[in-house]
């Protein structure tokens, strides 16, 4: 059986999550041969990466005009290459990993022509808000699963029109996340946290990607009513909508700027999970209208944390439920987030269930699920 997993991006959650899946797949005995295609100069670290695909990044941030128009070019082009390699090396099962949404129009009109299985991962299951206005958005994502065969997702898939599958031609899956291993200590960021503790204050953090429905202002709130506590806010902002100085004057208008800090970058393996070991309390309380299925929790994993989750009906909060990995918190409430932050016990009552869910968040698990999938689709098939 010949693999091949498309992974657009050399950085990212998506990014690290192909290399582990496409190393999975090498350390099986029933894979001929795993291609994982990334953009030339990505993929270190993976046996088997081929860096075929265009460059993701080649203009700073400041040219946004070239950007975004070399962005559209590879858009179009790296899903037709992509294609073009499957043919050459006989692949049996072709995955997206990431996939090219925006110029879906134009590349699925090759992949209809395919002798080779497609399959999905669904990472971010809702894309409905992709493009400005919802239609186009949907009808980008429904070509896009005009032509899979075979659709992964983490634990829970939204009711979206594009997913109906209303002549059974999809084979949807559900699969386990898969655990990161932590990456060695910052030692800068490890010296800021410990001169922080010193101060006799205990850490809550944010992570990743600045976006409104992480709620800082609210956790802000909180900062500002419990005075033995500092927020640490780290990430870097991906979209024009959000302005880190808008937070920091919140923290002003708070009278906490002391107490709220901001490490704005891109946060790389070593900075995570410095961040993510010696936080006293880890947020994942997003608002009600943020679907989350963030792969956060596996990068967790390691470090057991205290945690905390919105309970809403994204695909991480069901996680945490099911597993009882968190304090579950009504969303959207500064004094339910106030109360659990203030009354969440020094010893970790949910220490042992992160155990459980490791063991069944296994990349080995992941990928025997998705070879099984694939062969069921091909028993459907000689059924037929």
């Amino acid at each position: 059986m010949n693999v091949a997993i498309y992974s657009n991006s050399s950085f990212g959650g998506c990014y690290e999550y192909a290399k582990q899946i496409a190393q999975a797949y090498c350390n099986n005995a029933e894979i001929k041969n795993c291609y994982a295609l990334f953009p030339k100069g990505g993929g270190k670290g993976c046996s088997c990466a081929v860096p075929k695909l265009m460059k993701d990044k080649i203009f700073s941030r400041k040219i946004l005009l070239l950007g975004k128009i070399y962005f559209i070019i590879r858009s179009i082009l790296n899903p037709l290459k992509a294609f073009r390699f499957a043919k050459k090396n006989n692949i049996n099962l072709f995955i997206f990993n990431d996939f090219d949404q925006v110029s879906s129009f134009f590349w699925t009109r090759m992949f209809k022509k395919r002798t080779f299985k497609v399959a999905i991962i669904l990472h971010d299951p809702d894309r409905t808000a992709y493009f400005s206005r919802k239609k186009w958005s949907e009808s980008s994502m429904q070509r896009i699963m005009d032509v899979v065969d075979i659709a992964f997702y983490h634990e829970k898939l939204p009711d979206l029109p594009y997913y109906k599958n209303s002549d059974q031609r999809i084979l949807y899956a559900k699969i386990p996340h898969g655990i990161y291993p932590p990456a060695p200590d910052d030692l800068d960021i490890k010296q800021t946290i410990k001169k922080i503790k010193d101060s006799g204050l205990k850490i809550v953090s944010i992570t990743g990607n600045i976006r409104t429905e992480k709620n800082y202002r609210l956790a802000i709130q909180a900062t500002a009513k419990i005075s033995n506590i500092a927020l640490l806010i780290a990430g870097r902002t991906v979209t024009t909508q959000e302005n880190i100085d808008d937070y920091k004057n919140y923290a002003k208008e708070n009278n906490v700027e002391d107490r709220v800090f901001f490490l704005t970058k891109y946060l790389n393996n070593s900075e995570m999970s410095t961040i993510l070991k010696y936080s006293d309390i880890v947020l994942l309380y997003y608002s009600q209208t943020f679907k989350s299925q963030s792969g956060i929790l596996n990068s967790l994993t390691p470090f057991s944390p205290k945690l905390i989750v919105s309970d809403t009906d994204s695909g991480m909060a069901y996680s945490a439920r099911r597993f009882k990995l968190a304090k579950m918190v009504v969303p959207d409430n500064v004094d339910a987030l106030i109360d659990a932050i203030k009354n969440y016990p020094e010893q970790n009552p949910y220490e042992k269930s992160w155990k459980v869910f490791e063991e069944y968040s296994s990349w080995k698990r992941n990928i025997e699920i998705q070879i099984s999938t694939y062969q069921k689709i091909l028993q459907t098939k000689n059924d037929k």
